[in-house]
């Protein structure tokens, strides 16, 4: 008579999987995905159960080999509410893993012994923000990242911004990169053919991000009254009041070489990519840099700053404003062409290889084989 294994399981949370469009959302959907294909594999070796906890309309997005969990606002109250912690037996699944995919937590009980939490940027230390605010995001990110018993972290940098600002005790944590997808996956003609009805120059700067000040669009705007011979292509969106700053600052600049092209979709923003000569990226914080690889892919520099995690990602093939007072940010920008220009193909080869160093499926692996440590489990 044979013993039957006792199963493992592990839940994923995939409650951001559905908004393609945003860092969360394609980090979510990239490792959905993968681990969705490699659930098979989780099950015969280790006798692990996958689950996603998803929005309801996630639910069977990523096939039969994972199970789904769909956890609604109401349901997440009241599993909340003081009283009523232990109806959580009642309505989930034991779990002997849970892997938060983000920081931003929204309950207040443990779903499992063992959580594990991704841990983005705590940029908002990096932010111009008022004390009270601050003070207000500490706080509650504290007892957020306090929930969890490991951590993943997207970059050294954000391990060592949280290290060095929140009281962890000896939690074990562990940098995985994200992957990128290479958008790189068409003919130049094809991608030309996308730009055609958008009436762009044959080539351009570009900026895509979502605008703001601390992507310092507006030092962009002002840095290219100093770049007459180039023309800005700005990507994204904002909010209101930032976009009229935006068109303000145009106006009265006089400034006639930058075009805004609003929000795109991933085939023009591979286009674009495609296109231009190089990507103007000169933001205040980030967790990671994810237009920085992007623009690897195709063999196109950034020009970046030093702060927080961008010189990790750029690495010494990319161009860095030592200054961002627009002329000096003109200055950099034309000295970094006229230097890439000597060379376009072989720096542009050396950026290619950069990007394939970030992988979702080595990021897939890298959490899997970081699952099986925490369960204490001999990788076979």
């Amino acid at each position: 008579m044979t013993t039957k294994t006792k199963e493992i399981r592990i839940a994923v949370s995939m409650t951001n999987s559905h908004l393609f469009n945003t860092g969360l959302g394609e980090f979510e959907n990239s490792i959905a995905k993968r681990l969705s294909k490699r659930a098979p594999e989780l099950k015969e070796k280790y006798g692990i159960q996958l689950y996603f906890i998803v929005k309801p309309c996630q639910i069977g997005a990523y096939g039969d080999d994972v199970k789904y969990v769909s956890i609604g606002s109401n349901m997440r109250t009241l599993i909340n509410f003081p009283l009523l912690h232990n109806i959580k037996k009642l309505v989930l699944p034991h779990f002997d893993l849970l892997h938060w995919t983000n920081q931003f937590l929204k309950f207040r009980v443990k779903l499992a012994p063992l959580q594990l939490m991704t841990v983005h940027d705590v940029n908002f230390l990096h932010n111009e923000i008022g004390t009270l605010h601050k003070s207000k995001k500490l706080w509650l990110t504290s007892r957020r990242l306090n929930r969890a018993t490991h951590y993943g972290y997207i970059s050294n940098f954000t391990k060592n911004d949280v290290e060095a600002n929140f009281r962890l005790g000896n939690k074990p944590g562990r940098v995985i990169y994200n992957g990128v997808t290479n958008l790189n996956t068409k003919s130049q003609d094809e991608y030309d053919n996308i730009l055609s009805g958008m009436n762009l120059p044959k080539s351009f700067l570009f900026h895509i991000s979502r605008w703001s000040r601390k992507k310092n669009v507006h030092l962009l705007v002002q840095m290219m009254k100093y770049l007459p011979g180039e023309t800005l292509v700005i990507a994204g969106s904002a909010g209101k009041k930032y976009v009229e700053f935006l068109n303000n600052l145009v106006k009265s600049k006089g400034i006639k070489n930058v075009i805004f092209v609003g929000k795109v979709s991933t085939g023009q923003k591979a286009a674009l990519l495609s296109r231009c000569k190089a990507m103007m990226f000169p933001s205040l914080s980030e967790g990671f840099g994810l237009p920085v690889v992007e623009a690897m892919c195709f063999g196109k520099p950034s020009f970046i700053t030093r702060l927080t995690s961008l010189p990790e990602v750029g690495g010494k093939l990319e161009y860095y404003f030592d200054s961002l007072t627009p002329s000096d940010m003109a200055k950099k920008v034309e000295k970094g062409l006229a230097d890439f220009s000597s060379d376009p193909v072989g720096k542009g080869e050396k950026l290619k290889e950069r990007a394939a160093k970030f992988n979702w499926d080595k990021t897939v692996d890298d959490y899997i084989n970081y699952y099986l440590d925490i369960l204490g489990i001999e990788k076979k």
